[in-house]
């Protein structure tokens, strides 16, 4: 079975039209379209409305390509962090909490130690934080918003992306566009509806407007 064949059964986690599997697994939709007429044919998958599913106990290999991805993986985490944990993984990228530092090709930093990176410092833990992409050249603000909030679902963590929102132009396409990948839609539209509407959103993970007024300004960011 070739790899494209196993990301789309990995993408088949539910039933899904072409365009979303092309688009989570970020290939053509021809490429796609030409899987999963391979798999019509064998009778592995059917089609209702325009979304594809797998047909009778078929859908064990959805898991297999999950957990074959999975291990592979760990693999690759422990070959430089042998103690990390994987906080969040698609076919081919993980989020990942590490005891040490690395510079090991395609892991990229993240995390509160990232912030620096677009001029906010933060106390650090010990613990580092890395995504894992052959495809990423580095870790763009607003994939960093979200792998803080995967990182940490707290109040503080929030507070740290609306200072990154208020401090650096984001583009609110590709944030959104993230937070499908990521699988935060409603985390993002509140912290964006909170910006918009100046802390007007009823969400004990955000703060009181006059308390991110105060945060912004001892980081001397306009609010």
């Amino acid at each position: 079975m070739t790899g494209k064949a196993l990301e789309v059964l990995y993408y088949i986690d539910q039933p899904r039209t072409v365009s979303e599997i092309a688009d989570r697994s970020d290939n053509y939709r021809n490429t796609v379209n030409r899987v999963l007429k391979r798999f019509r044919d064998r009778g592995l998958v059917g089609t209702d409305d325009g979304r594809y599913d797998f047909n009778a106990d078929f859908d064990r290999l959805h898991e297999f390509a999950r957990e074959l991805a999975h291990h592979l993986h760990r693999q690759r985490l422990e070959a430089v962090a042998p103690k990390g944990t994987i906080l969040w993984e698609n076919y081919d990228e993980f989020l990942a909490q590490a005891e040490t530092e690395t510079d090991a090709e395609g892991f990229h930093e993240t995390g509160l130690a990232r912030f620096a990176a677009f001029g906010l410092q933060f106390l650090l833990t010990a613990h580092r934080y890395y995504v894992y992409s052959e495809e990423l050249d580095a870790v763009s603000p607003a994939e960093l918003c979200c792998h803080t909030l995967l990182i940490d679902d707290g109040s503080r963590h929030h507070s740290y992306c609306l200072l990154l929102l208020s401090h650096v132009d984001v583009d609110e396409e590709d944030l959104r566009e993230q937070a499908v990948k990521y699988g935060l839609e409603d985390k993002i539209d509140a912290l964006l509806h909170y910006l918009e509407t100046h802390g007007e959103v009823d969400d004990d993970r955000l703060p009181e407007c006059d308390e991110f007024q105060e945060l912004a300004t001892d980081y001397k960011i306009e609010s």
